[in-house]
Order: C-alpha cells, then sequence, then structure tokens
C-alpha cells in the first residue's frame, strides 16, 4: 500500500506545483499587462529616466523701449487694479525672448534680469528672481520682463540669464545681453 501511495502523493504535488505555477506567470503577465496599458494611456507616469542630454538656452532677445508698466501687465494678463495709476504709467523697456529647456524635468531654474549703464559698465538695478520649474522633458515659451527705465539720459543695457538652483549656488545655463538703449531723461 505505501508503494501505490507514493506515487499518488508525488503525482499529486506535482500538480499542484504546476497549477501553482501557472497561476503566478499568469498573474505576472496581467499585472504586466495593466501596468503596459497604464504607462499608454498615462505617459507621464511612466518612471523618469536620468536625461541623457541637458540644455537651456534663451534667444529672440528684443526690447521695446517707452512700454508702461501697465501696457506690461496687460500683454501677461495679470491684473492691474493693485497698482496706484502713478504706478501703471511708469515708463520702462519691455524684453521679449524665448526659453527652451530639455532635461530639466522638476529642477529649479531661476530667470532674472539685470539693468547696467554702458559708460561705467556698474549694474543699476535687478529682478528678484523668478523660480520656473519645467515640467516636461522639453519646455518652449515665450517670455516677458519689465524693467523700469532710469530717469538719466543712458545708454544702458540689459542682461537675461537662466540660472540652475544648486544647494549653494546657481549655475548660469545661458545669458543674454539686450542692444543700448536710452534712459527717460
Amino acid at each position: 500500500m505505501t508503494e501505490t501511495a507514493l506515487p499518488d502523493t508525488i503525482s499529486t504535488a506535482s500538480r499542484l506545483s504546476r497549477r501553482a505555477f501557472t497561476i503566478a506567470v499568469t498573474g505576472i503577465g496581467l499585472v504586466s499587462a495593466i501596468v503596459g496599458l497604464a504607462f499608454t494611456l498615462w505617459p507621464d507616469l511612466q518612471p523618469e529616466r536620468s536625461p541623457s542630454r541637458q540644455s537651456a538656452s534663451l534667444n529672440r532677445l528684443t526690447v521695446e523701449r517707452g512700454t508702461s508698466f501697465g501696457e506690461y501687465l496687460a500683454r501677461i494678463d495679470q491684473p492691474s487694479s493693485s497698482y496706484s495709476r502713478r504706478q501703471l504709467a511708469r515708463r520702462g523697456a519691455l524684453l521679449n525672448f524665448r526659453v527652451a529647456i530639455t532635461g530639466f524635468k522638476g529642477k529649479h531654474l531661476k530667470l532674472k534680469w539685470e539693468l547696467f549703464d554702458d559708460a561705467s559698465g556698474k549694474q543699476v538695478s535687478e529682478s528678484k528672481a523668478i523660480v520656473i520649474t519645467p515640467t516636461n522633458r522639453t519646455n518652449v515659451a515665450n517670455w516677458q520682463f519689465w524693467i523700469p527705465l532710469p530717469k538719466r539720459r543712458g545708454p544702458f543695457f540689459g542682461v537675461v540669464e537662466l540660472l540652475e538652483k544648486k544647494e549653494h549656488y546657481n549655475l548660469k545655463l545661458d545669458s543674454r545681453e539686450t542692444k543700448r538703449f536710452t534712459g527717460l531723461s
């Protein structure tokens, strides 16, 4: 009786092992199919690979001298109700430029402007940096800054900088200098 019972036990164990293996393989296949479908329908769910290429550039920098602060706010679709008539009427230089960023998704980058006196090379004013965080692998956008013009003749020039915010410093990724322009005097 023990001779015949042993093959039945092996046969039953073998069938159970095959069944467990089949269930496991089917489960893995099903999970893989669901994950693949989810990545197809929602590509942003895919894990990010380290970018093979990073680049950041500023280009097409132009200056529109004499633009009022109110006109600037209207162009960037921002409300003007919290500003006085005098603030809205103030004249400045509108800087238009294009920003192209690849490989910095989720990183904190800074955009800022500086204004320099052309004769002395000394900095006259600067903006507080605007922090931007790209949401895609590649981001391209047109951007505008408004610089209040000094009440003297000049000439002046503006500088736009794109920086990567590191732990203890800012790494300059690109910068562009405007053509010379006059002040308000």
